[in-house]
């Protein structure tokens, strides 16, 4: 009888290792990192409306275009980008009456899903990574200076000048200023990936 409840004991005291055990592996899978080995492929563009004419772009001439080299497959609502420089965005609507503001810029995309953003742009350069809603090895990510959603939608992609958040939500970038360029995973805060570059003038 001894014997008997001895070995139930022990049956019961491995079920409860077993299932901590479980968990911890569990636990330790969901909060797995996410890594990603991200190079700068360009970035060109230039101040609009801003300048001498030949160092002006357009909003959609800048440009900056990452690639997913390996690591993780960093899926698209879970991923933000911030970019920091000198640049400029505008009171009020770009393309109409707005007040152009000039100085240090931030912009930051909440996320990197359609939501929030011009589809005229944002999902034509971005197509093949937005099908499967992961930015997969190989794939590149374009980022545009008119990629803040059109209309009454509410824009995923946010910019700030001098601290003014007061802004069309687009952006361009002065020729030969450096930018910051920061990959997030979104839910621990920790960046994947951190880049500088020196932005080119758009040539088409």
């Amino acid at each position: 009888m001894g014997s008997l409840l001895m070995l139930m004991v022990l049956v019961a005291l491995a079920g409860v290792v077993a299932i901590n055990f479980y968990n911890i592996a569990g636990d330790g899978a969901s909060t797995h990192p996410l890594m990603a080995k991200i190079s700068l492929e360009s970035c060109e563009g230039g101040l609009f409306n801003d300048g001498p004419q030949n160092k002006r772009a357009t909003l959609e001439n800048n440009t900056i275009v990452l690639l997913h080299e390996g690591g993780s497959s960093l899926p698209v609502d879970a991923i933000s980008i911030k970019i920091s420089g000198y640049g400029n965005s505008y009171h009020g609507i770009a393309d109409g009456n707005g007040t152009k503001i000039v100085g240090n810029a931030e912009i930051f995309y909440e996320n990197l899903s359609l939501t929030g953003k011009n589809p005229t742009y944002y999902l034509v350069n971005n197509k093949a990574t937005l099908e499967d809603g992961s930015w997969n090895v190989g794939e590149r990510l374009v980022l545009c200076g008119k990629d803040s959603a059109v209309g009454a939608t509410k824009s995923s992609v946010k910019v700030s000048v001098d601290g003014d958040s007061d802004t069309s939500d687009n952006y361009g970038f002065k020729v030969g200023s450096e930018i910051i360029i920061k990959v997030v995973d979104t839910k621990s805060s920790n960046v994947i990936a951190e880049q500088r570059a020196i932005v080119k003038h758009y040539e088409g």
